[in-house]
Order: structure tokens, then C-alpha cells, then sequence
């Protein structure tokens, strides 16, 4: 196949350097003819797409040999909210914008509602001082309402209902409608060059699943003494239990040793263990909160510890986890089928193994059950003298 140097390079910046997709279409193109001028492979270089993205083209007819990418939601958040998928010169249509949340239909709301308060709208930028902020807020306004209704019609898409054919309704909602008011260059103070910010909503929920939990676990123990449920639990005793089991740490006038032994007897009085005291740690509001043990010494957390694992404490009730014994699961026999089944009247044959003397088990696992010894026939034989 005869091919000048200067189409080869025509191709080579066509194709982006893509070796594959050059050797592609030359073979495409060797079916048909032997040889390509100049000008044939500016009609070919018009059909493959110049742009990395997935949904920009040169001309109509160049889905021909399009070249497709994957973008992650750090890519598509930094570009729809960019200074230029909105502009005036933009030639991107609905379609294509709402193409970026079907990338990660899960994710892509949760990177706009991060990200969209980071921006300096374009919107705004023609105007300076308090007319400048008055059109932001505005902007902020239209943004957070359009997200407010997409998480509307997210609970009927997740929902019980499971509505998924509005997920077209659901993208213009949370990720088209709020990135057309909010699009621009990032603020200045919340700049992110290559890359948005991870929505912090998962590790927040994440962190929100294990307090409930750590905080079911205290209600279930506190009930031994107490009547109120989880709400009431953290509303009401958390910040009474405070003052009684935590702040005394950093107290001065009381010696070390008979603050702790205090702390450790209405810990024991409400069945509450050292876990449960970093959560409700952990549960505090305002000064109440982890940071209170920066300023209680190193040495007084180190006897708090040690004083309460030295001593034997009450235990509410008991699982099998902390008893260390293994969970046994029973396994399930063998459900016969129709033809294997028995009828009421056909008399079923016994197995061998059923018609065999079982041996004795052995308890030898029981450490408070003692087995009895047979004792030796020999000693029945001795003959009495």
C-alpha cells in the first residue's frame, strides 16, 4: 500500500498516536483501494474524534471512527462545572451534558453537592461588590433547590417504587440544572486545580452507621437501670453521664486514683464497659467532644486504662463472640426429590449404620464434667484365697 510520509503524519494526529486504530483503518481502507493521497486522508482524519471526552466531535459524520474513554467522577465534576460546558460557545447539548452523570448515576450528585460551593460562578463575574455577591447567592439559591428536588425524585428511584425511568429527570435535576448556575473557575479559597473534592457525605454516613450502632449497643446495656430508648439515651443521659464519667479526668483538686475508682464504679453501675466509654466520648457535643482529652495528662488516660483492666467488672449479658466460643451452624440435610421421596404407606428400610450400637459420646471438651472409668474386668476375675 503506497502511503506519503506527510499522510502518515495526517493519520498519526488523527488517530492521536493510536497505533491500533491506525493499523485499523488502513486495513478498512486497503479493501478498497491501494493507495491514499493527501486530500483522502483529510476526509478520513475528519472522521475520528480529536477529543479525549466522549462526546465531542469535528463534524457530523465523525461517530464514524469516534474514540471512546472512560471518565471518572473527578472528571466529569471538574469539567461540568468548568468555565466552558456552558458558555455561550459551547456546542455541548443536553444530551451530551446529562451523558456525564450516567458515568456513576450513584456518585455524580454526591460530587456536585460537594463541589458547587467551591465555585465562582461565571454567572457573577461581570459584576464587583455587593451586587457581585447578591447575584451569588441568588445563584447558590436556584443551585441548591434543584438538588433539594433531585433528592426527591431520588427517593422514588431507590425507593420502594423503583421508578428508574426518571433517572433522565434525576440527572438534570442534581447534576445539569445546578452545574448551569454554579459553572465557572473555582473560588479561591476552595481551589482544586486537576481534581474535585471527594464528597465527605460517605464517610460522614459511614461514620453515622457506626455510632448508631456503638449507641444501640449502650442502650441495650444501660436497661438494666434505665427505661429510655436510643434517642433518649443520647438527648438526655450521654450528656448527664459526661460530667460523672469524663470531665473528672482533667480535675486537679481530687487525687488520680480515687477519681478513677469513682469513674470505674458508675461505669460498673450502668453496665458499661471501656468501649462504651470512648463512644460516648466520641458522642459529645460542643467542648464535649475528643478534643477534652488533650488536656488530660498522658499519665492519668494510661492508669484509667490500667486500673480498669486490672479489675473484674459486672456484665449486663454475655455473646458468644466475647465468651470466645466458636458459632456452630448446623448444616442442612439433603432435601430428597420427587422420585427419591417416600409415600406414608411404603415402609422405609433402616440403614446400617442406624442398626449398629452407637459408641458413647465423650465430654471431654466439658471441663466440669467428669467421665466415669470402667473399671478393669481383670479385678472381677482374681480368684479369693
Amino acid at each position: 500500500m503506497n502511503i506519503p510520509g506527510n499522510v502518515l503524519e495526517e493519520l498519526i494526529t488523527g488517530a492521536q498516536s493510536d497505533i491500533r486504530q491506525i493499523l485499523n483503518m488502513l486495513s478498512t481502507w486497503k479493501l478498497s483501494k491501494g493507495s491514499m493521497d493527501f486530500d483522502e486522508s483529510k476526509q478520513l482524519y475528519a472522521k475520528i474524534c480529536l477529543s479525549l471526552t466522549l462526546w465531542s466531535y469535528h463534524t457530523p459524520s465523525a461517530q464514524t471512527n469516534q474514540k471512546y474513554s472512560i471518565m471518572t467522577p473527578f472528571n466529569c465534576t471538574t469539567k461540568v462545572l468548568g468555565p466552558y460546558y456552558f458558555s455561550k460557545t459551547s456546542r455541548a447539548t443536553l444530551g451530551e451534558k446529562m451523558e456525564l452523570y450516567f458515568h456513576e448515576p450513584s456518585l455524580m450528585p454526591l460530587f456536585i453537592q460537594e463541589n458547587y460551593l467551591k465555585q465562582a460562578p461565571a454567572r457573577a463575574s461581570g459584576m464587583i461588590g455587593p451586587e457581585q455577591t447578591m447575584k451569588t447567592l441568588e445563584l447558590l439559591q436556584k443551585a441548591s433547590a434543584s438538588i433539594s428536588d433531585a433528592d426527591m425524585v431520588d427517593q422514588m428511584l431507590r425507593g420502594s417504587e423503583q421508578h428508574w425511568s426518571l433517572m433522565p429527570l434525576h440527572a438534570c435535576l442534581s447534576l445539569v440544572r445546578p452545574a448551569s448556575f454554579m459553572y465557572g473557575q473555582s473560588g479561591p479559597d476552595f481551589s482544586f486545580k486537576d481534581s474535585a473534592a471527594f464528597p465527605q457525605w460517605l464517610g460522614q454516613n459511614s461514620k453515622q452507621t457506626k455510632l448508631q450502632r456503638q449507641l444501640g449497643d449502650i442502650q441495650a446495656k444501660m436497661r438494666m437501670k434505665v427505661s429510655g430508648d436510643k434517642s433518649e439515651i443520647r438527648r438526655y443521659y450521654i450528656p448527664a453521664l459526661w460530667p460523672r464519667m469524663i470531665q473528672p479526668l482533667a480535675g486537679k483538686d481530687k487525687d488520680v486514683k480515687e477519681t478513677i475508682n469513682e469513674i470505674i464504679e458508675v461505669m460498673d453501675d450502668y453496665y458499661l464497659n471501656k468501649d462504651d466509654w470512648d463512644t460516648v466520648m466520641e458522642l459529645g457535643v460542643g467542648g464535649h467532644n475528643e478534643e477534652f482529652l488533650k488536656s488530660v495528662p498522658t499519665a492519668t488516660k494510661t492508669a484509667f486504662t490500667k486500673t480498669y483492666n486490672a479489675s473484674d467488672h459486672p456484665v449486663a449479658f454475655h455473646k458468644g463472640t466475647d465468651l470466645g466460643a466458636p458459632i456452630k451452624r448446623i448444616a442442612a440435610k439433603d432435601v430428597p426429590d420427587v422420585e427419591d421421596a417416600f409415600d406414608i404407606d411404603d415402609d422405609i428400610p433402616e440403614d446400617e449404620e442406624d442398626l449398629k450400637p452407637k459408641a458413647k459420646e465423650k465430654s471431654l471438651d466439658d471441663k466440669l464434667v467428669k467421665e466415669v472409668k470402667p473399671k478393669a474386668s481383670g479385678a472381677a476375675g482374681k480368684k479369693k484365697k
